[in-house]
């Protein structure tokens, strides 16, 4: 181990003279690869390699540093400090000072082009917007509905559910696996343990938040009134924080504080169902056996062979002494040990979020990455939601508004009449709808996948909240990841390792298959054939997940698919070492063929039984209507008077209306009555008091004297019966032209 050199024995051997340059070149590099520094802070001093530092650090950068704090120490210690700049040497031209954070600093950005003592923006180049205003005035209009009202008045396309569970945790992967989990729902309840939810103790400001994840630590800070970004540490945030509301110049937001790996971590943990649910804590490989057993079952010879010619090349240029003392499985370990450690860096922590928020800040319309879900915690504050449903339609004006510059922060885009269009308006122009929802202190709010939504803070506000990605939104998250694609998002606003993550819950199903197919062999002990297995396999995967997580497998496995095909190197890099994919996306795909198949059977069963159900319900209610008919006409009895008709024909016996003394027809369809007792009938049995009057108005009765019945047309100002009467009367033939 080397330690810290010393600056002027360093700068002696730098200024000293060059003869065997050769030599010294070779040592000078081997003295770089092996050199190790040692942390200055206060109850650490751990050597690291300078190698492995980002940047690295050699024996020479070394002695420029007065104190020096590893990646672990600068949260909470601060940065690592130089020496002073008069010891070191100075350039012979004086350059100008560029402020480069002030490129991203929303303060400086207002300042004017006139400033010189840094590079600024023009106020013209930023829009300012008053989102508070804004949202106000849409309001008084009528725009926003409360997606309060509307959850506890209607059952369907409402915005949100409200759970007030009392003394229990209904809100769980099981009830999620029967219900579903398309709409946002709250958890009124004060009490966050019934949820799973475990938080800090009372006294937590933000000051303490500070102190537990390190007053150095940088975070983004978000101007509220241009959306633009800008880095501050934690400690000048609380200070911003601690000033009063009215003496505060700029409204500021902080939302990507993530915490899981600092001593707040240990303080906060998820609510059960986002814990069971999570693929990264379920999918993601945490031993070297996880590793071996994707190697055994899906394992990429080809890179298994690649790397194994590799390490013979390097073992036969370093001699072969030591390999040769290795077994193949002591390798083989080796090499699962150094890819298990790579995967624990790079596994996706987004299920701890830290959130301050200054009162009046505002977060515009978005969607969370990758399509996941979310869980909010109001610790205190006040916030106020506005959703708006991912349906085909609003997705689609949502990209067009987020990609063409038409956002509320006023980008310069192709749409000239939209610069500056508030994306309410439009999905309300075009039929949507947006909801609103206040989030109080103590609630606890759960966000489904793909809600578009915008988020207004009243007062300042602390909020614990957290990401994570389910297999009961599988569909919409794949729409999603196209979405961002196809809008073109940027790295470090994506998910991350979104693609290796999808890989690991594909390998994860299948393994769920071998297991079931393993323990039906120990079962029956090899009796049964492999057919056989397979389909009672298959039965008990559809008995276990229902309809919607089944296909939103099947929409994975046609996305690996397309994603094994591949030759992007965005889309190969996130390819899992030693597993072959190929191999994974078709055996994913022709299992979750089989289980839609079993699914399609099931579901003919099922709209057949459903079929069963409404005839018989529909015959039993006929029949209820008809009993029911039969009760009021025997309690009421009506009085109907009988209607004479004056013409010379009366119908038959067997088609004469039922009512005594009436001489119509009887009509079809009227149980025996004519028209006009019939709708008597009606009228007395329903109670609606119509005055149904056999007497035709003036002007449209029969001109026979005593008949009641309307005149008909072509019928020379007679009813239908008496026209017929009339007609055979004046046709009938005499008795004398009869003899002729």
């Amino acid at each position: 181990i080397i330690p810290k050199v010393d600056m002027e024995a360093s700068m002696a051997r730098t200024e000293a003279g060059t003869s065997g340059s050769s030599s010294s070149s070779a040592a000078g590099s081997s003295a770089e690869e092996d050199f190790y520094i040692q942390c200055d802070a206060p109850n650490c001093n751990e050597w690291h390699e300078g190698s492995t530092l980002s940047p690295p650090i050699t024996p020479l950068t070394a002695s420029t540093y007065e104190t020096w704090h590893c990646p672990s120490c600068t949260p909470y210690h601060g940065p690592s400090k130089l020496k002073s700049v008069t010891s070191m040497r100075q350039g012979l031209r004086k350059k100008r000072r560029i402020d480069f954070v002030k490129l991203n600093d929303p303060a400086a950005l207002l300042e004017s082009e006139s400033n010189n003592n840094g590079i600024g923006v023009a106020a013209n180049d930023v829009q300012e917007i008053d989102f508070r205003a804004k949202l106000e005035l849409r309001r008084k209009k009528g725009m926003f509905q409360n997606g309060m009202t509307a959850a506890s008045t209607t059952g369907k396309g409402c915005c949100l559910k409200v759970v007030t569970s009392g003394g229990k945790n209904e809100f769980t992967a099981k009830y999620v696996n029967t219900h579903g989990f398309n709409q946002p729902v709250l958890f009124a309840t004060q009490q966050p343990y019934q949820i799973g939810l475990k938080l800090p103790g009372n006294h937590f400001s933000f000051d303490t938040v500070a102190k537990l994840v390190g007053p150095y630590r940088k975070t983004q800070v978000i101007d509220t009134a241009t959306q633009l970004t800008t880095e501050y540490t934690l400690q000048e945030w609380v200070d911003y924080l601690s000033t009063p509301e009215k003496e505060r110049t700029r409204i500021l937001n902080v939302i990507t504080l993530e915490y899981s790996q600092t001593p707040l971590g240990k303080l906060v943990r998820e609510p059960q169902f986002a814990r069971e649910v999570d693929f990264v804590s379920q999918c993601w490989p945490k031993t070297t056996e996880d590793l071996r057993r994707i190697l055994d079952h899906c394992g990429d010879n080809k890179n298994n062979n690649k790397k194994n010619s590799l390490d013979d090349k390097d073992d036969n240029d370093n001699g072969g002494d030591s390999d040769n003392n290795k077994t193949s499985k002591e390798e083989e370990e080796e090499n699962l040990t150094e890819l298990l450690k790579e995967l624990q860096e790079e596994i996706p922590r987004v299920s701890k979020y830290c959130l301050m928020s200054a009162a009046g800040s505002y977060t515009d319309f978005h969607v969370d990455f990758g399509g996941t879900a979310v869980w909010y915690h109001v610790y205190f504050g006040q916030k106020i939601f506005y959703f708006i449903e991912p349906t085909t339609k609003n997705l689609k004006i949502y990209s067009e508004w987020a990609t063409n510059g038409t956002s509320s922060s006023g980008g310069g885009g192709s749409k000239k009449s939209n610069a500056n269009a508030f994306l309410p308006d439009l999905i309300t122009a075009a039929g949507g709808d947006v909801f609103e929802v206040q989030l109080k202190k103590g609630q606890t709010l759960f966000i489904p996948s793909g809600w578009i939504h915008a988020v207004f803070t009243p007062k300042d506000s602390l909020v614990f909240g957290g990401n994570f990605v389910h297999r009961h939104s599988l569909e919409m998250q794949l729409t999603i990841f196209r979405l961002e694609k196809k809008m073109r998002v940027g790295k470090n606003y994506k998910f991350p390792f979104y693609q290796k993550l999808m890989w690991f819950v594909a390998w994860d199903f299948l393994k769920q298959r071998d297991d079931l197919m393993m323990m039906m062999q120990v079962g029956d002990k090899g009796k049964s054939s492999v057919m056989g297995r397979e389909q009672q396999v298959i039965q008990q995967i559809c008995g276990k997940y229902p309809n919607h997580v089944l296909l939103g497998y099947k929409a994975l496995a046609k996305e690996l698919e397309s994603w094994s095909r591949s030759k992007q190197k965005i889309t190969t890099d996130q390819f899992p070492e030693n597993m072959d994919v190929t191999k994974v996306a078709i055996q994913l795909g022709e299992l979750l063929t089989k289980c839609v198949a079993h699914l399609g059977v099931n579901t003919k069963k099922e709209k057949a039984s459903i079929k069963l159900e409404k005839k018989e319900k529909k015959k039993t209610t006929k029949q209820e209507k008809k009993r029911h008919n039969s009760q009021i006409s025997q309690e009421k009895k009506p009085v109907i008077t009988p209607i004479k008709c004056s013409s010379s024909s009366s119908p038959p016996a067997n088609k004469k209306c039922k009512v005594e003394g009436c001489t119509q027809y009887k009509r079809s369809k009227c149980d025996g009555y004519c028209a006009t007792h019939y709708r008597e009938q009606l009228s007395l049995q329903s109670g609606d008091n119509i005055d149904y009057n056999a007497i035709p108005p003036p002007g449209r009765g029969c001109k026979v004297d005593g008949c009641n019945k309307y005149k008909k047309s072509k019928c020379e100002g007679y009813c239908l019966m008496c026209f017929r009467a009339s007609v055979k009367t004046t046709s009938r033939p005499s008795t004398s032209k009869r003899a002729a």
